[in-house]
């Protein structure tokens, strides 16, 4: 079986263009091309339309793509099964994590793995969290690191943690000297800088305004919360961010970090549904859990008071 032939036809496929997918195989065009029209010639049918200036499947070429993805999986599975036969001698695991959450967990997870395991390749990628779901799907990655909800029936998660959600709020604005109950609709139309759609913490940012009733004032949309953090604190506007954003930069206890009250972002260690899981992937499952079980209990993150904000 030439599991070359899946590779290339899946590789033109996702980019839509023989030279750049020449180029991502380490191959020259014309020897690319001249394989194409040999597969589809003993085929008999042809893969892709080349009438537009953009390569399309056809019919036939989806249900090609569809049946070599399934037989590369295969074989997949086939080399993660006999590399753990090895008893961990060897192996590879491949993490998907957003680029927040790899801040954080990462560097408290991976050093202590790689001590336990030192043969393992571990292979990071860093993406949004919709894509590392697609990702998963497609066998790019073993494991993923997600936020709740997962959108796909097909994944399957175990839980690591429960993060607050915070508002932060300008220094010396007038509602970090409220006393008593404050209610998020005291900072309705008050500006805010807020991660660009399609991102976890936007979609919860998002559900707020739904709740009040309101739009929000979105003077800037970033990728970055430290920088939204810190853009907030000096006084630009609102933000909005997890828990590890505090804890990454230092600041808790400040008297402009208020909890969302009832609101948590729910990070899961994620991983497709009824596949085999190789024992590396599920060492380093294990030891994600454990790791930060513990880092939860040593910062002890309950010690500090915060004021807390109410969606009404």
């Amino acid at each position: 079986m030439d599991f070359r032939q899946f590779e290339y036809v899946k590789t033109i496929a996702e980019e839509k263009s023989i030279s750049r997918a020449a180029e991502r195989l380490y191959i020259s065009q014309p020897s690319l091309s001249q394989y194409i029209i040999r597969l589809e010639n003993s085929l008999g049918v042809k893969l892709f339309d080349r009438t537009s200036a953009t390569i399309t499947l056809t019919f036939a070429g989806e249900k090609y793509i569809e049946t070599a993805r399934n037989i590369i999986n295969l074989n997949n599975q086939l080399t993660k099964e006999l590399n753990d036969i090895a008893n961990l001698s060897k192996g590879r695991v491949i993490i998907g994590v957003p680029s927040q959450a790899g801040r954080y967990i990462l560097p408290l997870v991976i050093p202590k793995f790689y001590k336990e395991y030192p043969n393992i390749e571990i292979i990071v990628e860093e993406n949004i969290v919709s894509e590392l779901e697609k990702m998963l799907l497609e066998g790019k990655i073993d494991i993923a690191i997600l936020t709740l909800p997962v959108q796909h029936e097909k994944i399957t998660y175990e839980s690591i943690m429960n993060e607050r959600i915070f508002l932060i709020a300008p220094k010396k604005h007038p509602i970090c000297s409220v006393d008593g109950r404050i209610s998020f609709n005291f900072i309705r139309n008050e500006k805010f800088i807020l991660l660009k759609k399609g991102q976890r913490i936007r979609l919860i940012v998002d559900d707020i305004f739904s709740r009040i009733g309101a739009k929000p004032n979105i003077i800037l949309e970033i990728t970055n919360l430290d920088a939204a953090y810190r853009m907030a604190s000096s006084g630009m506007g609102f933000t909005i961010v997890p828990e590890n954003v505090l804890y990454l930069l230092n600041t808790n206890g400040k008297e402009n970090d208020f909890i969302i009250d009832s609101l948590e972002h729910t990070l899961v260690v994620a991983y497709r549904k009824g596949e085999y899981l190789t024992r590396a992937s599920r060492e380093f499952i294990a030891n994600l859990k454990g790791v930060m079980k513990m880092d939860y209990n040593n910062k002890n993150h309950n010690s500090v008071s915060y004021k807390k904000i109410y969606i009404d």
